[in-house]
């Protein structure tokens, strides 16, 4: 996470253009006033015009999963930057021609301050954890890309959502809450609830009631709720909702193969991706024999091998449909 720079619209593009894309630099290109409504943009009636010169083809939004604590969410910080797990996505999207640009979130309802630090997430010698931003300040920053380089553009940017274990659930409840935003793809890295809602049901709960409104369209403090489906129930982390286009799913399993023998691993993703109709269109998952719950999330692992040759796939298919490029 990093500090908003409130700048002019067209400046952020500038900066931009004269350089690679960063976190940094995305964060910029995505400022906006926070606001806690629904977006209720009307339907596009006018010319489509391209995105300014310098945004991103494709924007990933990455929300990273629990502490190895026992106090989430308040130690939870974004680590698939710092794991170079969003490095590697980049990389792939733009070896094929692609720019992109990315933003880094906390598996936590908000902007907080860990008072811990965790070397296996920050890195070798981080003792102070930085600031660190949450679900709705990246919320925030999904509405500004569907006003300014989504909604009536000829050239609309692609949403990628990535999250590893809790951050599974929240960008699945983001994608949710915006059933009119566009995402192009969803990359869920072994999404699990274990824990979840211990850690964040009464933190929405007291949120929504300090607000004095639901400013989403369901419970969130429920997100890891379940929905039968055919003959089973699903948690809704499981759903891939209409307004997704693909999804990636990897999963570790109960039993990894690691130095030559059999392992338990735990907590690990147990059902395969649904729609909420039943069907598995766009769904591709990966049961990963040799990863853990925690190794699934790093760009060396076989997991994130199968993510990134998968990509190309993806971004064919890119080619020949079409991003809507306004509300219905």
């Amino acid at each position: 996470m990093v500090s908003v720079l409130r700048r002019p619209f067209l400046l952020l593009f500038l900066l931009l253009s004269a350089c690679a894309p960063s976190l940094r630099s995305a964060t910029q290109l995505m400022s906006a006033q926070p606001t806690s409504m629904q977006p209720t943009m009307p339907a596009y009636s006018g010319d489509l015009t391209p995105r300014p010169q310098g945004s991103p083809d494709v924007l990933i939004l990455a929300v990273s999963g629990r502490c190895p604590c026992l106090n989430g969410p308040i130690n939870n910080v974004e680590y698939l930057g710092q794991r170079g797990t969003v490095r590697a996505l980049t990389a792939a999207f733009e070896a094929l021609g692609l720019s992109v640009a990315h933003i880094g979130a906390s598996a936590h309802l908000t902007s907080h301050f860990p008072p811990s630090a965790y070397e296996s997430q920050l890195g070798e010698g981080v003792t102070v954890a930085p600031p660190q931003d949450g679900f709705i300040q990246l919320e925030d920053h999904l509405k500004a890309a569907y006003s300014n380089l989504i909604y009536g553009r000829s050239n609309p940017t692609r949403i990628v959502l990535v999250a590893h274990s809790h951050g599974v659930v929240w960008t699945h409840a983001l994608a949710r809450a915006h059933p009119d935003i566009p995402i192009s793809l969803i990359i869920d890295l072994d999404g699990v609830c274990d824990l979840w809602e211990q850690d964040n049901r009464t933190l929405i709960q007291n949120y929504v009631r300090a607000l004095g409104h639901n400013p989403w369209p369901f419970d969130l403090s429920n997100a890891c709720g379940s929905l039968r489906v055919g003959n089973l129930r699903y948690d809704l982390k499981d759903l891939v909702y209409p307004n997704v286009a693909q999804n990636l799913e990897v999963q570790s399993q109960r039993l990894v193969s690691l130095r030559g023998g059999l392992h338990a691993n735990f907590p690990y993703d147990a059902l395969d991706n649904v729609r909420p109709d039943g069907s598995r269109l766009g769904i591709q998952t990966f049961h990963s024999p040799d990863d853990t719950h925690t190794t699934v999330s790093l760009p060396t692992s076989s997991a994130m091998a199968w993510v990134k040759s998968s990509i190309a796939s993806v971004v064919a298919s890119w080619r020949t449909a079409t991003v809507p490029s306004a509300a219905p």
